[in-house]
C-alpha cells in the first residue's frame, strides 16, 4: 500500500512543483538513520515531490553513518533539490579540520552538480553533547572556543574555494601557507554558508560571516525576536538583512484532513517521553492541511524564508505525501 501510495504521489509531481515554486517560504526535509534501502527511498520520494532542500546528520551520535559519505550518495540519488548536512562541525579539528571540510563540500558540490548547503552549528550547550564527544576520547570545546574556531574555519574554507593558486593563513588556531584544493567549486563562490545560531554572540558570528541562518525548535515569536536582533547586527556590518535567508528547523506531525492537532501532539509527546507541557511541544507542527498551513505561514510573517521539517513517521513517507499534497500544493486531502 504504501508503495501505491508513492506512486500516486509522484504522478501529480509536476503539478505540485509548479505550485511550490510560487510559495515565497522553501520547505525542505531532514533525514537521519542508518537504514541505507530507507534513506534511498526517502530520498528519491522527497526529490520528486518536489521538497526544495533534503539534509542528512552529520556527527558521531549512532543515529547516523558517517554525514559526508552519506551526502556524496544523496548527491547522485537525487536531481533537483538542494542537500547538505543537518549540521556539520567546524570548531574543532577533531570534527573536521577545514581544510578537510573545503575538500569533502567541494566534492559533494561536484556530485550534486551545485547544490550543495554547507551548513554549520556552534555546538550544544547541553550535556549530552559533551557527553558525546567524551566518550570517544574527544575534548569538548568551550563556547568561546567553539564560536572562534568556527569563525576562522568558515574564512578557511572560503579561502580555499576561492584562492585556485594557493591560500595564506596565520590565525589563533590554524596557519595555512600555499594550500591549494585542485578543482573548484561548481557554484560561483563556493557553496552557500549556513550557520544554526540561536544565542547572541553566535547570532553576531552569523551577521559577520554566514549567507543562511537557521534557528531551530522555537515559537513563530520566538524566531521573529532573533531575527529582528539578526537583522540590527547585520546593518552594523554593513549588510543588507533581506540578502540573508532564515530558515527554522522543527518536528512535524501529519494526519488526514480533519484529523485533531492535540491527538496529533499527545503521540508525538508520549513517543518522545515528554512531560505534558514541555517547551518543545508549543513548536511542534501538528495537525491536518489547514491546521499546518496556517501555522507555517505564521512562521513565514516572523521572517522564515525556509522551513526544514523533521516528519515524526520517518522513514515511512506517509507524511512527506500528505504534507506535499495539503499544504505545498494546497489541495484538499482526497
Amino acid at each position: 500500500m504504501e508503495g501505491q501510495r508513492l506512486q500516486q504521489a509522484r504522478e501529480g509531481a509536476g503539478a505540485r512543483r509548479e505550485a511550490i515554486l510560487r510559495l515565497t517560504l522553501s520547505v525542505g526535509v531532514q533525514t537521519w538513520g542508518t537504514d541505507v534501502a530507507a534513506l534511498e527511498r526517502y530520498w528519491k520520494a522527497a526529490d520528486d515531490l518536489g521538497y526544495a532542500r533534503i539534509t542528512y546528520g552529520d556527527g558521531l551520535g549512532d543515529w547516523t553513518h558517517d554525514g559526508w559519505t552519506m551526502l556524496g550518495a544523496l548527491a547522485v540519488l537525487t536531481k533537483r533539490a538542494r542537500i547538505g548536512p543537518a549540521v556539520t562541525y567546524a570548531f574543532d579539528a577533531a570534527a573536521h579540520h577545514p581544510s578537510w571540510l573545503a575538500k569533502r563540500a567541494l566534492a559533494v558540490d561536484h556530485l550534486s552538480g551545485g547544490r550543495l548547503d554547507l551548513r554549520l552549528a556552534v555546538g550544544a550547550e547541553d550535556r549530552g553533547a559533551a557527553d558525546v564527544w567524551n566518550a570517544h576520547d574527544l575534548p569538548y570545546p568551550s563556547p568561546g572556543t567553539r564560536l572562534a574556531v568556527l569563525e576562522e574555519s568558515v574564512a578557511i574554507v572560503r579561502g580555499l574555494w576561492r584562492s585556485p593558486g594557493g591560500f595564506d593563513h596565520e590565525g589563533s588556531r590554524y596557519a595555512l601557507h600555499g594550500a591549494r584544493l585542485g578543482a573548484q567549486p561548481v557554484q560561483e563562490g563556493g557553496p552557500p554558508i549556513w550557520i544554526a545560531a540561536m544565542g547572541p554572540k553566535a547570532l553576531a558570528l552569523t551577521a559577520r560571516c554566514a549567507d543562511g541562518w537557521e534557528a531551530s525548535y522555537v515559537s513563530p515569536d520566538g524566531f521573529a525576536a532573533r531575527w529582528q536582533q539578526l537583522s540590527t547586527l547585520l546593518r552594523a556590518e554593513g549588510r543588507a538583512p533581506g540578502a540573508l535567508r532564515r530558515s527554522i528547523e522543527l518536528d512535524a506531525s501529519v494526519t488526514k484532513a480533519g484529523g485533531a492537532r492535540h491527538a496529533a501532539l499527545e503521540r508525538f509527546r508520549i513517543a518522545r517521553g515528554l512531560e505534558p507541557g514541555h517547551p518543545l511541544l508549543d513548536t511542534v507542527l501538528a495537525g491536518d492541511g489547514s491546521a499546518l498551513a496556517e501555522r507555517v505561514a505564521a512562521y513565514e510573517a516572523a521572517g522564515a524564508t525556509d522551513l526544514m521539517l523533521g516528519f515524526v513517521d520517518f522513514p515511512s513517507t506517509t507524511m512527506l505525501e500528505t504534507f506535499a499534497r495539503d499544504v505545498l500544493d494546497g489541495r484538499p486531502a482526497m
